[in-house]
Order: C-alpha cells, then structure tokens, then sequence
C-alpha cells in the first residue's frame, strides 16, 4: 500500500472518529449540562442572587458558548454592579451574533454597550520605567497577571477594593491597594522602583544524576523504548502479509466511520426541524415573544450546524472507505515490513511509521 495513501487514510480515520458514539455522547452531555447550568443561572438572576447567577452562566458559557449565553452573562454582570465586565460582554456578545448573522442581537449587544460606557471606571497601574525593564517581572492585581501592554494605561475596571503586586528574580516584591470607584472614576497607582533583595539567589545543593533523554538506551531500559508520561502504541505488518489485506481493512474502517457520521447526521438534523417547529410557537420574523423562544431557537441552530458537519465528514469518510477498499492490490505480494505507531501523550498524539 502506497506510503501517501495511508497517511490520507489515517487523517480521514482521525476526523471521522470525532463523530464516533463516545465523542458525540460527550457532547451531548456538554449540552445537556450547559443548558441546565443556564436555566439555574436564570433562576437565580429571577431571585436576585447575581453572585451565584453569574458564575452558572459564566459555567454553562464555558461549557457551550452560545450569543443567547452571552448576553444574559453581561445583563446579569450589569446587575452585580461589575460595569466593565458587563461593557466588554455586551460588545463580545454583538461580535459572535454579528458573526451567526444574528441582527438584532448584534444591535441589542452594541446598544447595551454603548449604554455603559459613559459609567465606566478606569484604572491605571503606573509602574516605573527601570522596574518595567527588570527580566522576569510580574504586576498582578487580584492575582491575575496584568500584560506588559497594559501598563501605564487606563483600563476599563469593575468597581472594587484591588490589591496590586509586583515581583522580579532578586528584587524585594511590592504591593499596595487601589479603590476603584462605583461609576465614571478614574483612578491610578504606581509601582515604584524596585529594590535588590538582600538575601542571594540559593542554588540547589546538590546535582541530580542526569537521566536518559526520551528516546535515548540507558542501563535500567532497552532502546527503542518511551518515557512517561505519554504511552506509545505500535502496529506493524510483517514481510509475510500483504499490503492488499491491510488497505481492505482500512477501507472498511474508514466506511464504517463514514457511515456513523451520517446517521449522526440525520439525528441532528431531525433534532433541527424539530426545535424549529418549536421555536415557531415562541418566535415571529426574527423575534422572540418570550424566553423560551431565545434557547429554542439556539438548540436549533446548533443542531442544524452539528448536523451539516456530521454529514460533511460522513460523506468523505464514506467515499473515502470505498475508495481504500476497491484500489486495494488484487494478488498478494511480499513486501518490507511495514509499522505505525502512535505516541499519545499530554495534550498531543503523534504518529509515525515505516511504509
């Protein structure tokens, strides 16, 4: 089996398997916790609670981000009184409806927007040109970090009690507090030069014994073997079996994940005109009479975008497989031993092999 059609084969396998039962399950229950996050975070913005309100729908967002999400997160951040917040969600809010062709609440997102912004408070974290030169330096306020870019301008800020630090290798840290007005303030705090540190930089006392690079034989390990973490995966064929039987295998591999797609597809695409029929009762030209118009006709759009792409990748999938299985080699032949294999490790997969 050609090298180049194999590795074509195995990035149509990997796309196709996002659809596989146990993805599509994991999504399902995304959603399914997304949307019981955003009714609780309603609820409780209909009990005054904006505290707990905002942190389910800052949740349920984290979860499924959706412009209907957004835009009840930055009305209930308006609420809590965190301005800027609010501002910056809003405007986010109107970019992703602008983005989903969404109209009216790309306008109902800028005006909301436009509306606060004249309430801002603006901060400005002043921090000297010597100390900002320092390597390794570090402004935090409340524990987040505050970007290089950021320094000496004033930013949008919720009104607060803020505690500002400043930290570099071998210098003394510092740290002061700021008070960010309710509305329309501007406020500002500097941070000194910063002092060297009295106490010298301790080395390790001693020298670890130095470990065989990944990949590498040592005493305890043959080679050819991994380090953790990550796990390596090799399959192979041997001179003995032929390139048609594995090409045959593959096909079907492919066809079968071809076919998932498609019959997720049709889920979906059921589960579409169904919220659409739904969402007709709630919604009128565009607009929605009550809030069980507005997630009714997200669970629509979102069902009809999962299913286009399901049978998108279903379809190549398919042809794919039968592509695979019918170009297949008719004879058996010999050939050099043959192997893929796969690292899986924190955050990456990579494969690699001899053809």
């Amino acid at each position: 089996m050609d090298g180049r059609l194999l590795r074509c084969a195995i990035v149509v396998v990997l796309a196709a398997s996002s659809f596989a039962p146990g993805a599509l399950a994991q999504t399902a229950t995304d959603k399914a916790a997304a949307e019981g996050l955003f009714d609780q975070g309603r609820a409780a913005m209909q009990e005054g609670d904006f505290a707990k309100a905002c942190g389910l729908l800052e949740r349920s967002q984290h979860v499924d981000p959706a412009v209907g999400t957004l835009l009840y997160l930055a009305e209930c951040y308006e609420k809590a009184g965190r301005t800027a917040s609010a501002w910056a969600t809003f405007r986010e809010a109107a970019d992703a409806a602008a983005g989903a062709r969404e109209p009216q609440r790309a306008r109902t997102g800028r005006e909301r927007a436009q509306r606060l912004e004249p309430l801002l408070s603006r901060l400005t974290i002043q921090v000297a040109p010597e100390t900002q030169q320092l390597a390794g330096l570090t402004v935090d306020r409340r524990d987040k970090q505050i970007q290089p870019a950021l320094f000496n301008v004033a930013v949008p800020t919720d009104p607060g009690e803020y505690s500002i630090t400043a930290a570099a290798p071998g210098y003394e840290s510092w740290s002061g507090t700021v008070t960010v007005p309710d509305r329309a303030g501007k406020v500002s705090i500097g941070v000194p030069a910063l002092r060297k540190s009295s106490e010298p930089d301790k080395g390790p006392a001693t020298t670890a014994p130095t470990a065989p690079l990944p990949g590498q034989a040592g005493p305890d390990r043959p080679a050819g073997t991994s380090d953790a973490p990550g796990a390596s995966v090799s399959l192979g064929t041997t001179s003995g079996e032929t390139r048609s039987g594995a090409q045959r295998t593959i096909g079907v591999v492919v066809g079968a994940a071809g076919v998932v797609g498609i019959g997720v597809g049709t889920f979906f695409g059921l589960r579409a005109f169904s919220k659409y029929g739904e969402a007709k009762d709630h919604c009128a030209d565009g607009i929605c009479r009550d809030d069980q118009g507005v997630p009714l006709t997200e669970d629509a759009n979102n069902a009809a975008t999962a299913s286009n792409i399901a049978f998108g990748i279903g379809l190549v999938a398919l042809a794919g497989g039968v592509v695979l299985y019918l170009t297949a080699p008719s004879e058996n032949r010999s050939a050099q031993t043959s192997a893929l294999r796969a690292r899986i490790g924190p955050g990456s997969i990579t494969l690699g092999g001899t053809f």
